[in-house]
Formats: structure tokens, sequence, C-alpha cells
């Protein structure tokens, strides 16, 4: 009986609310609007837009690529090239998309390990353009984060630290940067050398 009123109840929502719903996501007849028009929208609206990153990021590494030497020294892990893509045509901020191919870029100059390759893409993922450049700042110049307002600083440095590139303190200053994130600062700077 329960299942039965759950049921109606879900129906009555789709059809009384989907109408609004479908409206809102740009569903071109929202009348005939169902659970399943709306998802396929939303699912072709998404699969465009990985289509456009995807192009995107190609574009991005052919360029980046042409200059790197046929007999490279080690061969590449063609699985992590393939969760980076990945990565980068899930990523929602589109204006990442040059940091991906240099992050593949730097993977294929450099001799990185697997877990290396897999925590910078991590890193990429998790901040935001303006907090890449933000560290990057600080790196090369203690005094030019402070671009981050100030009730976000420290949400902004424990972030750094979770992802692995800054060791903290209270005391902020550039030594304490890891590897990793010495490493991602070399990632930036190539990606907006190419822009």
């Amino acid at each position: 009986m329960d299942d039965q009123l759950s049921h109606k109840s879900t129906t009555d929502i789709v059809l009384n609310k989907g109408a609004l719903v479908a409206k809102l996501l740009g569903v071109v007849n929202p009348v005939s609007a169902t659970a399943g028009v709306i998802a396929d929208c939303i699912k072709e609206r998404r699969s465009d837009k990985f289509t456009k990153r995807l192009q995107n990021l190609i574009t991005s590494l052919e360029e980046r690529v042409c200059n790197l030497e046929d007999d490279s020294e080690s061969e590449l892990n063609l699985d992590l090239l393939d969760e980076i893509i990945a990565k980068a045509v899930s990523e929602e901020d589109e204006d990442k998309t040059p940091y991906y191919a240099a992050l593949i870029e730097y993977y294929a100059k450099n001799k990185l390990e697997p877990y290396e390759v897999r925590l910078l893409g991590n890193a990429l993922k998790e901040l935001t353009v303006y907090e890449l450049e933000s560290f990057v700042k600080f790196i090369h110049d203690s005094h030019k984060y402070r671009n981050i307002p100030e009730p976000l600083q420290e949400i902004f440095w424990n972030r750094l630290e979770y992802l692995g590139l800054f060791k903290g303190g209270r005391v902020k200053h550039k030594s304490n940067t890891t590897v990793l994130g010495k490493k991602l600062s070399d990632i930036y700077q190539l990606a907006v050398s190419e822009s």
C-alpha cells in the first residue's frame, strides 16, 4: 500500500512539477516532460560539454607534444594518461584545460612516478585557477598570495596542505613548499607560458 502511494506521489511530482523544472533546464516541450526527458536533456548537455572539453584538450596537447622528441627516455603509462584525460574532460572549469595539457607534457618530459602524476592531477582537480595562481605567486614571492581574501586564507592553506603541496606552520614561507608543490608550480608555468 505504501509503495503504491509512494509511486503515485512520484508520478504526481514528475507530471506537475516536471514541466517547471524542464522549462528551467531548457527542455523544448515542457508539457510532455517526464523525469526521463529531463535526464536525457541533462545527459545531452553534459555530453556536448565533455566533447568540447576533449577537443580543447586535444588542441592544447597537439601544440605541446609536437615539441617533444620521439625517443622519450621512458614509455608513458597509457592508463595514467587516460586518467588525466578523464579528469580534464569531467572538469567543470574549462579554464583548467591548459593545466591538464601541461601536466601531460610535464609527465612526458620528466620522469615521474604514477602516484605523483595522480596527486598532481588531484591538485589540479581540487584547486581553482585563482588558487593555483595564488599558490604559484606565493612560491615566487611570498607576499603576493595576499590576493586571497582574509577570511579564506586559512581554508586556502588547509587545502594546500591536504593536497600535499605545502607543509604548514603558523608562519607561511615558500621554503615550506613540498616537492609536489614545486612540480605543480612548474606545471602552472608551462600552462601559462603557452597561453
